[in-house]
């Protein structure tokens, strides 16, 4: 998406709220601020939600220049992901065939398979979760028990029905994951961008559930918090979409900063031979889950999303993310 395009695409309604929101945060008159949001998003391509959510009115030129906006990562995804295979990462079932070798579960596509295929399945497992084939922010997912289920052809036409037709395996989380929060699969998010035939990683975030949801999303009710992409150390208080910090997760105490995420090795491994798997697509946000057994890949994003990068409160120099993909692809180059 051009910079023009960006700005057409703007819902003056929605931004002129925002800016009436950020003024009573900032503590500054809402037309100076309204200015600066119109300057930002033509000067760093920053819509007005990157303007409140990464506080641009409490950034300097430089800093703001540092900051990776929905523009400059839409310019990243144009560059390296050519479209042709968007698909794969697009639907759940061609992604976790593509990617075999990586998921570590069983799963089965309900838009094909028999309800006597979903009960063997489902018998086998006693557990398994259900979501939509192209899902987002978690929408969709529930968990179901075999002993509940008195009709599987009854079960199979409403999920059907209601476009939730992939089945798998629930993931057994790893018991360091589980003290953090065990009401979810607690993932990281790893981002790479291939490079001559090397992965890159240029970002680690471990998302973490706090809700009675069984997911983890950021967009979903859950937390985000910065994770040394090198050792696998938690860098800083997790934060939620709404802005609050938590040193500690709220239900179980265990605190974030200075925890060591278990197996990073291995994760650093996995998403660097995953990476080879789609070649043209070179930037993907990786969401890897934590097992007693290693590793796996829960999903891949094509399209991976700006918003949990170097949030307020969690980033105490204010330098964004772009000068770490700038060392491997300069943004100019693009």
């Amino acid at each position: 998406m051009g910079l023009f395009s960006l700005i057409r695409g703007m819902d003056t309604k929605r931004m002129r709220a925002t800016a009436r929101q950020v003024a009573r945060e900032a503590h500054r008159p809402t037309p100076v601020i309204f200015c600066d949001m119109v300057w930002c998003g033509f000067k760093y391509q920053a819509g007005y939600l990157d303007y409140a959510l990464f506080h641009f009115w409490d950034l300097t030129a430089a800093q703001r220049a540092t900051v990776l906006t929905r523009g400059k990562n839409n310019r990243y995804v144009s560059a390296l992901n050519g479209k042709e295979e968007w698909n794969v990462f697009d639907e759940k079932p061609l992604f976790l065939k593509r990617f075999a070798p990586f998921v570590g579960r069983r799963w089965l596509d309900l838009t094909t398979a028999s309800a006597e295929e979903l009960r063997s399945l489902g018998e086998e497992l006693g557990r398994f979760l259900v979501k939509p084939r192209d899902g987002t922010h978690g929408d969709g997912v529930e968990i179901i028990s075999a002993a509940e289920v008195a009709d599987w052809a009854a079960l199979l036409e409403r999920l059907r029905a209601q476009e939730r037709t992939l089945c798998e395996e629930v993931i057994v989380q790893h018991p360091d994951l589980n003290a953090i929060w065990p009401g979810s699969v607690n993932t990281v998010r790893v981002v790479t961008i291939l490079k001559e035939g090397k992965a890159y990683v240029v970002a680690a975030y471990l998302r973490v559930g706090n809700s009675d949801r069984p997911v983890d999303n950021f967009n979903g009710g859950g937390m985000a918090v910065p994770v040394d992409k090198d050792t696998g150390v938690i860098l800083a208080s997790a934060r939620d979409k709404a802005g609050t910090l938590y040193e500690c997760h709220p239900a179980t105490g265990t605190p974030f900063q200075g925890t060591q995420l278990p197996l990073w090795p291995e994760v650093l491994e996995l998403v660097g031979k995953a990476a080879l798997v789609v070649p043209s697509i070179r930037y993907v946000g990786w969401d890897v889950a934590f097992t007693p057994k290693g590793p796996i890949l829960v999903e891949g994003n094509q399209y991976p999303g700006h918003d949990i990068y170097c949030l307020p409160g969690q980033n105490p120099s204010k330098i964004g993310l772009l000068p770490v993909l700038d060392a491997v692809i300069p943004y100019k180059s693009l």
